[in-house]
């Protein structure tokens, strides 16, 4: 009895020696191509193989499970053995992403889940199978520290030992879901030893990362994995680093259902609501686009009777066939930056509301509202820059309500062509609303009309190594000169200061002095008055990573 994926050796003894070199091959019923061959000696009975993984053992070509294989030894002229060996699955161990936990996969699991149904044994990280809890974030706790991604990795490798112990498994699938694919990306990477996972199935992960996290860092939530997946140290830091993929297939599913950019808040199109296509395929996989929202990817029997269960159940001559998969490039060309406002903050106590002046400058094309709202409750009253309420509607406006605690977004909505002027939004609590008030963000998404772009002097700086950041605001081009700004860099520690800054041709400057290891995120506002007297604001969001060198 094997497991599929284990490494094996075949050998072959004949009732007497041969007289001269005699090569053995060895096939698989169902396939005709070499598992695996060895050379008798001339004058010697036997020959052993190289050791070599079956992977996809437990599967026939067209996807029936196939639990005892017959194997066949030949000659060039002859078949000389037959012998049937017994196969168990190989098991799936299932990575949740950022602000869940191993409920994320509740469909997957148990008697009646999806890969039961299939006849796979499935185990997801913190299910208490076997020992191993991420720290991603936690709603109930969402201002407790977060692992980062390197320390999620590191109990992300003891399930996985966990689980081979278990089961007797050398070999598992990992099924990830968001920013569960950069914990598995780090751990084939950096801590894997000797190769432990046949494939890499990744669903919506951002490989360029995904500035929806923006509106849950704004309040403090889930921090520093919400720097993490900033798209600047996504881009900067994690991916140059993160390139050794030991010869696994990584897969990628990205989800594309949103088209329009009224429906976009904070990500670019088409995206799954949070995470973007240009995102996803930001480093080589075999990526295939299918039209879900980023919260059904790992929930929906359609993705996983459609595009996953078939790469589970990949038969020994798919996995012998799959072209080895391409290394990143050792930086990837960052993308122009999408443009922000700030994040609007606050808190409102049951029973009142609070007010925001948003504004719009010239020459917007789409201005897309995102609020981020845990309890789910709030309501919002919009009024443009003619000081007229909008009522919002789904059609015209993209208003999309997301009622799920694991979402990055509770509420979206957008305006093509704006007015250009001070816009004013209004949230206000309902009788679903918690008595003692709610946290909540809100940030929009400029397409069109100014911009602003930001620079670090280095992204992964020693202890104590300064770093320079530059910013610049521009409209047509043009840098305006800044009216007022602020700079504020969030700490390893939790703390958040705010950092003086000089003002620069067209620009200004700031200098941090990193203290300690660990993530940083560095928030940039900056506003300015255009030539036409209109207000103009944008903010973008960076990250770095101190090390003690």
């Amino acid at each position: 009895m094997i497991t599929d994926g284990n490494l094996i050796q075949l050998s072959l003894e004949t009732a007497k020696a041969v007289q001269q070199a005699t090569p053995i091959f060895f096939y698989l019923d169902t396939d005709p191509q070499t598992i695996g061959e060895c050379t008798i000696p001339a004058g010697q009975k036997g020959c052993l193989t190289a050791p070599f993984a079956a992977l996809g053992w437990y599967w026939n070509d067209d996807g029936q499970i196939a639990p005892a294989r017959t194997l066949y030894a030949t000659t060039l002229r002859r078949n000389i053995a037959v012998a049937t060996i017994h196969v168990r699955p190989r098991p799936v161990v299932l990575v949740h992403g950022f602000g869940s936990d191993f409920t994320a996969w509740s469909e997957y699991l148990g008697p009646s889940g999806y890969l039961a149904r299939i006849g796979l044994p499935g185990f997801a990280v913190g299910d208490g199978q076997v020992e191993g809890i991420m720290r991603t974030g936690n709603l109930l706790k969402p201002k407790t520290k977060t692992n980062t991604i390197a320390q999620n990795a590191v109990i992300l490798a003891e399930y996985i030992a966990n689980v081979k112990t278990e089961t007797g498994a050398e070999q598992v699938d990992l099924l990830v879901h968001s920013m569960g694919g950069f914990i598995s990306r780090k751990y084939i990477a950096s801590i894997m030893g000797e190769r432990d996972v046949a494939q890499l199935i990744m669903l919506g992960t951002p490989h360029a990362g995904s500035d929806c996290v923006l509106l849950a860092s704004g309040i403090g939530w889930h921090e520093p994995a919400a720097f993490e997946i900033r798209s600047n140290y996504m881009i900067n830091v994690f991916n140059p680093q993160t390139q050794e993929r030991r010869g696994i297939p990584f897969y990628e599913f990205a989800g594309t259902r949103i088209q329009r950019r009224i429906l976009s808040p904070c990500s670019q199109t088409p995206n799954d609501l949070v995470v973007s296509l240009e995102s996803a395929a930001a480093i080589p996989t075999i990526l295939q686009e299918i039209p879900f929202l980023h919260i059904d990817l790992n929930s929906d029997e359609v993705v996983f009777t459609d595009y996953v269960a078939p790469l589970l159940r990949k038969s020994p001559s798919a996995f012998a066939n799959q072209a080895e998969p391409s290394t990143p490039a050792q930086a990837l060309p960052e993308p122009a930056p999408i443009q922000f406002s700030q994040v609007f903050t606050g808190f409102v106590r049951s029973g009142a509301d609070n007010e925001h002046i948003i504004h719009i400058d010239n020459n917007v094309a789409v201005a897309s509202f995102g609020t981020f709202d845990p309890s789910r409750s709030l309501s919002v009253t919009v009024r443009g820059a003619s000081g007229n309420v909008i009522v919002l509607e789904p059609e015209k406006h993209g208003l999309t309500v997301i009622d799920d605690p694991d979402s990055l977004l509770y509420l979206g909505y957008g305006f093509e062509n704006p007015k250009p002027g001070p816009w004013r939004v209004t949230m206000q609590t309902t009788a679903k609303t918690p008595p003692l008030g709610v946290e909540y963000g809100i940030i929009v998404q400029y397409v069109g009309g100014a911009s602003i772009a930001a620079n670090l002097s280095s992204h992964v700086p020693s202890v104590g190594e300064q770093v320079e950041l530059t910013a610049t605001l521009k409209l047509e081009e043009q840098p305006l000169p800044v009216e007022s700004g602020k700079v504020v860099i969030h700490t390893p520690d939790g703390r958040t200061e705010e950092v003086p800054f000089t003002g620069q041709d067209g620009g200004i400057g700031a200098i941090f002095l990193p203290e300690m290891e660990g993530v940083y995120g560095i928030d940039v506002d900056m506003s300015s008055v255009a030539p036409d007297g209109s207000i103009v604001q944008r903010s973008t969001y960076l990250a770095f990573e101190a090390f003690e060198r």
